[in-house]
């Protein structure tokens, strides 16, 4: 990844169900979207499933074009629709989490599984999950007073982390 786009900050392999992030788990989650989704096991998509593993290992959160460019200069075979496609793929698989900063623009995170929530630095945009959750009965409580039913949720909190907090804010 590009230097300025990488984060100091390393969340904890904690969040992924247990044993998510174990890199061949997180191999067999990806091949299996991939599986399930009908996609040939090419050699682009087996060095994106290696990258995407090592990112779980790092627990470090990606940008699509960061990620290609790194495939890329690995290997200049590989196309930009190809990842650009895949990583949604992999969303809509509930494999990778697509983070929203908040500058507007976003990052993703292998760590499909578990339930679990994004805490996500104003300066310097490291992501850190979280377990903690409302209760399913307040989120059904905030619901009908605006009359929805909640079929799911997504929560992310926006802070300063603690690096940051400690060097100024710079």
């Amino acid at each position: 990844m590009k230097n300025e786009s990488r984060s100091h900050c390393r969340s904890p392999r904690q969040v992924c169900a247990e044993g998510d992030n174990d890199s061949l788990d997180t191999v067999r989650r990806i091949e299996n979207a991939f599986f399930d989704l009908s996609r040939p096991n090419t050699a682009p998509r087996r060095m994106l499933v290696e990258k995407l593993a090592e990112l779980a290992r790092s627990g470090e959160a990606f940008s699509t074009d960061d990620l290609w460019q790194d495939l890329r200069a690995a290997n200049g075979r590989i196309g930009r629709a190809t990842v650009y496609r895949s990583i949604e793929q992999l969303v809509e698989s509930k494999v990778l989490d697509r983070v929203e900063l908040s500058d507007g623009s976003h990052k993703y995170r292998v760590c499909g599984g578990s339930h679990h929530h994004h805490l996500v630095c104003t300066l310097c945009n490291c992501v850190v999950d979280f377990r903690e959750c409302l209760s399913a009965q307040k989120f059904e409580e905030i619901g009908r007073q605006h009359g929805f039913t909640v079929n799911d949720h997504k929560l992310t909190v926006y802070g300063t982390c603690s690096r940051c907090l400690k060097s100024g804010g710079k």
